[in-house]
């Protein structure tokens, strides 16, 4: 279903033609965010406290994985998907895990990446505005290979994208952090 007002196919110019959903600017401005206001998630997954998946989140758009635990969301009104920022220092990023939707990674600065797979095998390094997209239900998890901390956009595309699902290697470290 569209929202547009006064929707029309002209024939003659082969395209639709409409008039704009009223929206207010109050409305628009609490869909928006500014990264430099976005509140740090240093702990929004239970791998980022292990050695080599150290990294902090900043989520701006939308509810992430169900067991997501993020300090903040500065635009909360997506349904559809979720944008987060993470940050990392060198060698660092997140383990291997999956989400019940597709995930997208542009890296922003930096050089990433991203690996998947059973035990992450395969693998792809995205430099400046490169970006690939991981179908659901398989095994990711990307890393900072650059020289120094670097940024990466991660958008999860979905509705609802339940919880992570982990690679078996990491039962005894998350069993160990755990204690």
């Amino acid at each position: 279903m569209r929202n547009e007002r006064d929707l029309r196919f002209d024939a003659a110019a082969g395209a639709w033609f409409g008039k704009s959903k009223p929206v207010r600017r109050g409305e628009m401005e609490g869909r928006a965010w500014r990264f430099r206001d976005l509140v740090p998630s240093p702990r929004a997954f239970p791998d980022c406290t292990l050695p080599g998946h150290v990294r902090t989140l900043f989520s701006a758009l939308g509810g992430g994985a169900d067991d997501e635990r993020l300090e903040g969301t500065a635009v909360e009104e997506a349904v559809n998907y979720h944008i987060d920022f993470v940050k990392a220092p060198p060698g660092n990023g997140a383990a291997l895990h999956s989400h019940g939707s597709e995930e997208t990674f542009i890296a922003l600065t930096g050089r990433w990446e991203v690996y998947w797979g059973d035990e992450g095998r395969e693998s792809l390094v995205l430099t400046p505005f490169d970006g690939m997209v991981v179908p659901d239900g398989v095994l990711r998890g990307f890393r900072n290979v650059g020289e120094s901390e670097a940024l990466l956009l991660t958008v999860l595309g979905a509705r609802n994208a339940g919880h992570c699902v982990w690679a078996q290697s990491l039962r005894s470290a998350f069993a160990e952090a755990a204690r």
